[in-house]
């Protein structure tokens, strides 16, 4: 076995296992034709600072309800199932990374980059008309999934990469393949295979910075791609990238957006940043 994959197989060992729990018996009764609302109410309040977490951010501007969000039986009839499913992986693996050694990664910033990313994806998806944005939100939001494995298992050779990324102004994708011979969004995309997740998701983590090579769902990576640039461009904390991202042509072309367009929509996130930050952070 070259050292290559010894240290995949040593990375991702810990993690693919399973997806969380909660998230695994939410996806479980969703494949039950039988369970009902009361069912899913019942998974997510077994952790209750999830179901605290959730209605916080049901009740809050991000959905920009009328009624007020008071159980969680309240917000799968508003939000539905698959969006409080999607949400609530977020919020778990937001909790699920706390304690990495903060020279490595300043969290507060990681997560501001991917729920700048996140708002931008869902603003552009509703541009396009889609019927569901979530799955935009929630996979922009988890792009950079394979960083945070990365640190949190091997900080050593992390630390190195994003030390000559930073020196030498290459790309994380560039140092993680000559160091590693694989990258964070590998990573990612593995993990996210193994936990069953949809192939839109795993599609995005492992194209966001090559989106021109997706096959099966293109537009997915395309979205996630273009508002990973627009969050480094308006500063929104950072994934570990040294500088902007390099835009794939391929990715305006499968959106048929203007350049203008992501631009102006630059304001929306900004006003918008901040709140949703403070949902997912005591």
């Amino acid at each position: 076995m070259d050292k290559s994959r010894e240290i995949f197989d040593e990375v991702v060992a810990d993690w693919i296992g399973s997806p969380p729990p909660v998230y695994r018996k939410l996806h479980e009764a969703m494949q039950d034709p039988d369970a009902s609302f009361g069912d899913f109410s019942d998974i997510i309040s077994a952790d209750p600072s999830l179901a605290v977490r959730l209605l916080r951010i049901a009740n809050s501007s991000f959905y920009g309800l009328d009624s007020k969000v008071e159980t969680i039986i309240h917000a799968l009839g508003i939000v539905g199932i698959d969006q409080l499913k999607e949400l609530a992986l977020a919020t778990i693996l937001v909790n699920r990374f706390k304690g990495i050694d903060k020279d490595l990664v300043n969290m507060q910033s990681f997560w501001m980059h991917s729920i700048g990313c996140g708002l931008a994806a869902r603003t552009i998806a509703k541009k396009m008309g889609e019927r569901r944005v979530e799955p935009y939100y929630t996979a922009s939001m988890l792009h950079d999934i394979g960083s945070l494995i990365l640190y949190k298992e091997i900080p050593d050779k992390t630390r190195e990469i994003l030390t000559r990324c930073k020196s030498e102004g290459l790309s994380l994708c560039t140092v993680e393949e000559e160091v590693l011979g694989f990258t964070h969004a590998e990573v990612g995309a593995i993990v996210f295979t193994q936990w069953g997740l949809p192939g839109s998701l795993v599609e995005a983590v492992q194209y966001h910075h090559r989106p021109s090579e997706a096959k099966d769902h293109p537009l997915f990576p395309a979205i996630v791609h273009l508002a990973d640039i627009i969050a480094y461009e308006m500063g929104l904390g950072t994934g570990g990238e040294p500088t902007i991202p390099v835009l794939d042509p391929a990715a305006i072309q499968r959106t048929a957006l203007t350049r203008a367009f992501l631009t102006d929509i630059q304001e929306y996130v900004r006003d918008q940043v901040d709140d949703v930050v403070s949902l997912f952070f005591d």
